[in-house]
C-alpha cells in the first residue's frame, strides 16, 4: 500500500496510474479503491469553480430584482427581468423623479464604500467630485428631462475618496399613470 500511495502522490489522477499497471496488478488494487460518496458535477475544479461563481451571481441578480420588485412592486410590468438578470452591474440605485436615492442594493455599497442608509435621501451627486466633469452632467440632466434609456460613463468618487469610472444605464419607470416617477440606475466600474 506504501508503493501505491508513494506512486500515486507523483502521478497526475488515478486512471493514468492505474492503466500503467499489469491486469494482475489492477485487479489486487481494484479492491482498495473505494469510491467517493459524492462527486463534483464537473471533473475539473476549475470548471466547477467557475460555474459555481457563475450560478452564485445569477442568485444575487435574482436577489436584486426581488428586492426592487419587493421594494416598489408597482414597477413589476416596467422592469424587464433580462436587464438584470442577463447584464453585468456592480450596482442598482433607485431615485424618485427628484433624483433622491429611495433604495440600492447591496452592490452600492460594495462598489462606492457608503451605506444604504448613508445614501438614502442624497442625489446620486454626492458621489461625484473634482474630476466629474461638467458636460457629463449637463448630458444626464438633459437626458432625464428627455425621460428615455440613455448610458453615460461618469468619474466618481468612492466614500475613501478613490476615484472610479462608472457606467451608468438609466431607465425612467412611470407611475400608475403613465407619468415618470422614478429612474432605475444600473451601475458598473468600468476601466
Amino acid at each position: 500500500m506504501s508503493d501505491f500511495k508513494d506512486n500515486l502522490s507523483n502521478m497526475m489522477c488515478l486512471d493514468l496510474y492505474l492503466e500503467a499497471r499489469s491486469h494482475t496488478e489492477y485487479e489486487n488494487l481494484k479492491l482498495r479503491i473505494q469510491p467517493l460518496n459524492h462527486a463534483s458535477p464537473l471533473l475539473g475544479l476549475d470548471l466547477y469553480a467557475a460555474s459555481f461563481q457563475a450560478e452564485v451571481e445569477l442568485g444575487r441578480r435574482k436577489k436584486d430584482l426581488q428586492d426592487i420588485l419587493d421594494f416598489a412592486p408597482g414597477f413589476n410590468n416596467q422592469i424587464d427581468p433580462g436587464i438584470i438578470l442577463n447584464t453585468s452591474y456592480d450596482a442598482l440605485v433607485l431615485t424618485n423623479l427628484a433624483q433622491k436615492i429611495q433604495w440600492v442594493n447591496k452592490g452600492f455599497s460594495k462598489m462606492t464604500g457608503y451605506t444604504a442608509g448613508f445614501a438614502l435621501g442624497k442625489t446620486p451627486r454626492f458621489l461625484q467630485g473634482k474630476d466629474t466633469k461638467e458636460e457629463n452632467r449637463n448630458r444626464i440632466r438633459q437626458k432625464l428631462l428627455d425621460k428615455e434609456v440613455f448610458t453615460e460613463i461618469v468619474v466618481n468618487y468612492r466614500k475613501t475618496k478613490e476615484q472610479y469610472k462608472c457606467e451608468i444605464t438609466i431607465i425612467p419607470l412611470t407611475d400608475a399613470n403613465r407619468n415618470i416617477s422614478h429612474f432605475l440606475a444600473i451601475e458598473k466600474e468600468v476601466a
